[in-house]
This record gives structure tokens, sequence and C-alpha cells, in this order.
């Protein structure tokens, strides 16, 4: 079997949404000839794929600086130093502006720079150990490419570099801020032998920026273990549930609020059976919108819960909440969450944004919708209260065979496609979904 150094900052036990696709790949790349060696910085004890891990050390450079003005390393500058947070969506105050501009500053090229001399150091000292066939990093942070970056040049075996995310948007390019940033994408990923992204729009865009780098889209998915079962218990009210991050306000749900603001005085809805339920990190704007809109009776804020919460949260709810960002990059993204709310076979409500890979998911899997204005987010809203009280839930209509083709097997199966095309000499074969052969 052979084996590929995967490097991942974020790896169980840790729950951010980039662990969940490193677990992926670590728990399903040897099913396909690839036996994983993940890299990672060290990490309390807990529940992780079989794989074995590299563990390193790991310098926080921003808690450092906090710590020499006396300040707690792991607390944001607003909570110790009582600033203001904003009270609108999308709208943060000035002064968080300024801490934003001066951390990026101080982190160049990114917060968790720390650790490049770690990892650098520990895959070469093991590599004497181990053979290594080929390199994955996956990313943001972008301090994962850096470190594939140098460790392509120390070992000599091929180099996938993995965006999760952009390293820098459409939305930034014509930049001046972002000009040394560009700079040091252009200049690191030039080495990489192969270039992933999760949607094909992305692709495109990366092709254009990397022409003499081969690109391919491997799309997230869900593990086929966290697949809801049909007798799964649901809550006994007509419940909207969000589970994510809201990035201050950029995703939005006032057109929710406000659509439901209307359906509750038109008793359309009645008060006593609606809740609309967060999981997420609390912002002071939404407990504000919340207040504007006077839905503090059906509005429940629990802030952060565990990812093994979150997934039941999702599965005993009538109907799941995607909310979409209004910038360029929104339209050729498939956010992870969506992957996990397919997993849980509950109608999606994705809502806002700009249409693209979203809406095409939507139509293809028939696992939800995705709606952008008032109209007929108020009708889908009211028909779907309608199907909970006559028939006793919302009806759930998704083609299953279309939604089990985005599983994490699936994606690993791509990986490995392109790793062997990679180790071969070959980087012009199509991604075959190699899964489907395993299966």
């Amino acid at each position: 079997m052979k084996r590929v150094l995967l490097v991942a900052f974020a790896y169980p036990p840790m729950t951010d949404s980039g662990a969940v696709r490193a677990a992926g790949l670590a728990k399903y790349l040897p099913s396909f000839g690839w036996e994983p060696l993940v890299v990672t910085p060290r990490t309390p004890p807990g529940e992780r794929p079989a794989a074995a891990v590299l563990e390193t050390d790991y310098r926080d450079v921003l808690g450092e600086l906090k710590a020499r003005f006396r300040l707690d390393p792991n607390r944001g500058l607003h909570q110790q130093l009582k600033l203001p947070q904003a009270v609108r969506p999308g709208a943060p105050a000035p002064h968080t502006r300024v801490i934003g501009c001066i951390k990026s500053l101080i982190t160049y090229p990114d917060p968790t720079k720390g650790w490049i001399p770690f990892a650098t150091q520990a895959v070469t000292e093991a590599a004497g150990r181990n053979s290594i066939d080929a390199i994955l990093t996956t990313a943001p942070p972008i301090s994962a490419h850096l470190i594939g970056y140098k460790l392509k040049r120390a070992l000599r075996v091929p180099w996938i570099a993995d965006a999760r995310d952009l390293w820098i948007g459409p939305e930034n390019q014509s930049s001046a801020i972002h000009l040394p940033m560009r700079w040091l994408e252009k200049k690191t990923l030039s080495h990489a032998d192969g270039l992933v992204t999760v949607s094909e729009p992305w692709a495109n865009f990366l092709r254009n920026r990397h022409r003499r780098v081969p690109v391919f889209s491997i799309l997230n998915g869900f593990d086929p273990a966290e697949l809801a079962s049909g007798s799964q218990s649901l809550t006994p009210f007509f419940s909207i549930t969000y589970t994510g991050i809201l990035y201050q306000g950029r995703r939005d749900p006032t057109l929710l609020f406000e659509a439901l603001q209307e359906l509750l005085a038109e008793r359309v809805i009645p008060r006593e059976e609606l809740r609309v339920r967060f999981y997420c990190p609390i912002e002071p704007w939404l407990t504000a919108l919340v207040e504007r809109y006077g839905l503090q009776d059906v509005v429940e804020l629990h802030g952060v819960i565990s990812r093994a919460e979150a997934l039941k949260k999702q599965k005993e709810s009538r109907l799941l909440l995607l909310l979409g960002m209004s910038v360029a990059s929104d339209s050729g993204c498939y956010p992870a969450k969506v992957f996990e709310y397919l997993a849980a076979r509950r109608p999606i409500l994705a809502l806002g944004g700009l249409k693209g890979t979203v809406t095409q998911l939507m139509e293809e899997t028939q696992a939800g919708a995705h709606l952008f204005g008032k109209p007929e987010l108020r009708a889908c809203l009211a028909e779907a209260y309608r199907q909970y009280r006559e028939k006793g839930d919302v009806a759930y209509r998704a083609k299953q065979a279309a939604v089990e083709q985005y599983t994490q097997v699936a994606m690993a199966g791509r990986f490995a496609t392109l790793l062997d095309s990679l180790s071969d000499g070959r980087v012009t074969l199509p991604l075959e979904d190699a899964a489907v052969a395993s299966s």
C-alpha cells in the first residue's frame, strides 16, 4: 500500500468543518490503496479515525502577543477589553475592522504560521523511518500549503494542495491590500503537482490563476456511517434548525425573520407550535435582530454545541436552515454543513446568497429548496407547516441515489485516483468515481 502524508491543521478530535474533510480522507483512503500518515498539531485525547498520526508542537503567535500585554491568550479582544460588537448583520464596528487589519499584519501570512517549523521538522525526521509516496495538504489555514511547499522540496514526491476554501477569492482579486497574499499564493502553489478545490466553479477560478498546474474539483461529502435512520425521532413542535457559523452577519437570517413575523401575525403558523433554533456562536446583532422582529418566544439561541450533538439536532428537526452569503465566491461554494444536512435526511431550506452550486445541489437531489425572496419563502414555510399539521411531518422528497453520491467514500476515491495518476506521472486523467467500483 502506498503512503500519503496528509497535512491537516484541523483534525479530530477538533470539530472544525475542515476536520471533517481530513477525517473522511484518513478513514476511507485505505480502501483505495493509500495509507495516510496524518500530520497535525498536538491535541487533547479524543475520538479520531484509525489512521497513523504524527502530532507536532505548535506556537500560538497571536496568543503569545496577547500574553505579553497580560491578556488571556484564549479569549478575544472584544470580550477582554469590553468593546462593543456589531448590532446589525454584516456591519462590523470600525474598531472591529481596525483589530482585523492589525491582526492580519501581525500574523501574516497566517495566524497559524507558528506551526510551520514544527511540522516541517517532524516530517523531515519521520521521513527517514517512513516511505512517503505523496503529500496532500488541506487548507485553510494556508500554513498547511506553506508546509507542503517546504516538504515538496525536501522529500521530492508529488504534492497535492487541497483548497477547501479559496486562498484569495474573486471578490479580493483587485484589492491592493491583498497584493502580497496573491503573490505568495502564486509563488507557493506553482510548485504543487496538482490543485484540488471543492467545486467546479472554484476549480475554473483556480485554473485561470494557476495555468501551469492541473486543477481538479473534488466535493466534500458526508460519512455514510452518520446517515440518519428511518426511525429517527423528531421534535414535537415545528422546528427550524441552524447549525454553523454566521460570520458576523454575512450569513443573515433577516429574510426568515421577516417572513415568520408576518406568518405568525396572520396565524398561518401558531406561535406556540414554532421553534427556530440556532446552534452557533451568538453574536450581539443576532440577539438584537430577534428582538427587532419580536421573536424572542420562538427563536432559541443555544450557542455552540459539540458536533455529535449538532448532528442529533439536525436529524430531529422538521426543517434545516442553510444561509448563504452575497459575495462572489459564495456562488461556487458548497458549505460543509450542507453535506451534514444531506446525511440527516431532513428537508433543507437554503436561503439567500447567490444562485450557484447550492441551487444546483437542491435541484439535483430534491433534498430542499434554495429561495431568495419573501413571497416564495412565505409560501414554502406555510406549505411545510401545513404538511406538519395535517400529515405529521414535512415531506422529505430527496432522490436518495443522488444524495448518496455525495459521500466521503466517493470523495476519498476521487483523491485516490488523482494520487495514483500523479504518482505514476499521469496528471491528465479524469477523476473517475473510484468509490463506485469498490462499493
